[in-house]
């Protein structure tokens, strides 16, 4: 119960911070005087040191309890929000997005790897992970909203304080003890990670849902402005999103009953179809609210079932190393779906085409990968 209380707060109050933050980012370089197109290449900048750290981990999980990353994490995004807040300069949002990515890292992977080692079955556990993340998610652009509708630097500094109250609460969390691998037997041969079927479907699930965040940490928040509405608006609306994806993260133990490949299926579709149609229709708020809630629910299918699935695809000594393998997926997709928008923004007539045609793009292989011996469980 002890750990429950404390491992939830940590998640919870780091998921405001986030939740604040990528509402108020991207606000703050379009009010900076930043194009449409900048903004997308600006929020992907997190995405390269979340490529990176995340490529990593395995081998430092091997070294380091799980409670260090998260420390770490919450360190990182804490001073990714109080840089912002003190300069809006472009070598400013750089930086600060290089540390929020890093910290997008090492708290997903970390706080995934820690709550599966627990003794809940890992599908249980990380839903009541994904589920406290998603209540933070929805206070987190909630208060970014109206306070940033008064001053998006005072926005920031409430989100770095609330990201840094958690860090003694982190500090009390139970230190599993480092992955310890395997002996192998002589000649035994050993698949690499990469190439085993379980683990790269997930991952691929991982990418789907991480093109989806990709979009709702870049474009939703200056799409919803664009459309004529105001900053708070633009924060329901991602609170919105991130309440379906609670609701598909509640439901991910359910859906997984129809089967791990229709689990992938439906989710995949759920996500990228109803981004790709919600960005048409802004200028009507109860039908972008339709398709987007649409599109958040396959999106918590995604983020819950691919860790849990890739997770149960090997070896208990593995499955730091498959967490943060599938983590990587997701962390290249948050670098190339904004990027890629940003990029198709100047050849294509609108950010609303060129949003559909990467959310579309990004479903493909989700679709048609093979999730192995975990399919026919």
């Amino acid at each position: 119960m002890r750990e429950d209380i404390l491992s939830g707060a940590t998640i919870f109050l780091f998921s405001i911070g986030l939740g604040m933050a990528t509402v108020l980012v991207p606000l703050l370089a379009s009010s900076a005087g930043y194009s449409l197109g900048a903004v997308g290449f600006l929020i992907g900048v997190s995405a390269i040191t979340q490529i990176i750290a995340r490529a990593g981990m395995g081998r430092l999980m091997d070294r380091f309890s799980t409670r260090s990353f998260i420390l770490v994490s919450l360190s990182l995004l804490t001073a990714s929000c109080l840089l912002l807040a003190l300069t809006d300069t472009l070598w400013a949002f750089v930086v600060s997005q290089l540390l929020q990515g890093a910290g997008r890292a090492y708290f997903f992977t970390g706080t995934q790897t820690h709550v599966i080692r627990g003794s809940r079955p890992a599908v249980s556990a990380l839903t009541i992970m994904n589920v406290t993340n998603g209540v933070g998610l929805l206070v987190g652009p909630i208060v970014a909203g109206f306070v940033g509708g008064l001053s998006l630097t005072a926005a920031l500094y409430v989100s770095a304080i609330i990201s840094g109250l958690a860090l003694p609460l982190c500090a009390f969390l139970k230190r599993y003890e480092p992955f310890v691998k395997r002996d192998r037997y002589p000649g035994e041969r050993v698949i690499p990670l990469w190439r085993r079927p379980g683990v790269v479907a997930s991952g691929w699930m991982g990418a789907a849902a991480g093109a989806w965040r990709g979009i709702l940490n870049s474009y939703l928040p200056v799409l919803v402005t664009a459309a004529g509405h105001s900053i708070p608006v633009a924060g329901m609306m991602t609170t919105l999103a991130n309440l379906a994806a609670l609701g598909g993260s509640a439901a991910a133990p359910l859906v997984r009953r129809f089967g791990a490949r229709s689990s992938a299926v439906v989710g995949t579709v759920l996500a990228a179809g109803g981004v790709a149609v919600m960005v048409y229709l802004l200028s009507d708020l109860i039908w972008a609210g339709v398709f987007l809630v649409t599109s958040g629910l396959g999106a918590g299918i995604l983020q819950t079932l691919g860790p849990a699935l890739g997770s149960q695809s090997v070896g208990p000594e593995e499955r730091g190393r498959a967490i943060a393998m599938i983590g990587t997926f997701r962390a290249v997709s948050l670098l190339i779906t904004p990027m890629s928008i940003g990029a198709l923004i100047f050849v294509l007539p609108s950010a609303a085409l060129a949003t559909s045609i990467v959310a579309l793009l990004s479903a493909v292989p989700a679709l048609f990968m093979r999730l192995g011996a975990v399919d026919r469980e």
